[in-house]
């Protein structure tokens, strides 16, 4: 009787476990990655900010591109960068993009456009009031397709250039993307957060 009491105890707990792996084993398993790159002058004369970055399955497969410009990338052929530095997740299948954003929630306002999302920084965003809104401001996390994937703007520099409002523009950041496999990230684009919502003035 202890027998079957255990047994029965131990299919209790390893079933939660197998219903999280059957949610998301039909996208793969990743490799972890941490990339790191530091921006100087970003934008100047017109410049653009370019970042990409392959995250591989687990047998060294490219799943998704991690692809980040600014507002001066002239190629559309993707999706329509813009602000100050904006990244866009793609899942890939060889040399083919396999879906579009996923870095976009599923709501109407983050699909209505390629630039409402929170893969799009803008320089306002991190500093002043919207440090208070983390999830849009410095560290923004996604969870997604068994992936919890981190945005961090670190060591920002300002200059003494001002943008049409008056605001300071970044003169130098440290852009750090983070992605490890996360069991709990079942939907198939970017979760929406929690938490109170930014004021216009911090996003979108």
């Amino acid at each position: 009787m202890k027998t079957a009491l255990k047994i029965y105890s131990f299919a209790l707990v390893l079933m939660p476990a197998m219903f999280l792996l059957a949610q998301v084993s039909k996208w793969p398993v990743i490799r972890s990655l941490e990339e790191k790159r530091i921006f100087s002058n970003p934008g100047k004369d017109n410049a653009d900010t370019p970042f990409i970055a392959l995250i591989r399955d687990s047998g060294g497969v490219p799943a998704y591109k991690l692809e980040c410009h600014n507002g001066n990338y002239d190629d559309e052929s993707e999706i329509n960068f813009s602000g100050d530095f904006q990244c866009a997740l793609f899942a890939v299948k060889g040399n083919t993009l396999a879906s579009g954003n996923l870095l976009a929630a599923n709501t109407k306002n983050e699909l209505s456009t390629d630039w409402w999302n929170r893969g799009r920084m803008r320089s306002v965003q991190l500093r002043g009031e919207c440090l208070k809104y983390p999830e849009y401001s410095t560290v923004r996390h996604f969870k997604l397709r068994g992936i919890l994937l981190t945005l961090r703007f670190t060591e920002t520099e300002w200059s003494n250039a001002k943008d049409p409002q008056g605001n300071p523009l970044i003169g130098k950041f440290t852009f750090i993307a983070n992605a490890v496999p996360d069991p709990t990230a079942k939907s198939p684009s970017a979760e929406e957060v929690e938490g109170a919502a930014p004021p216009t003035s911090c996003y979108p």
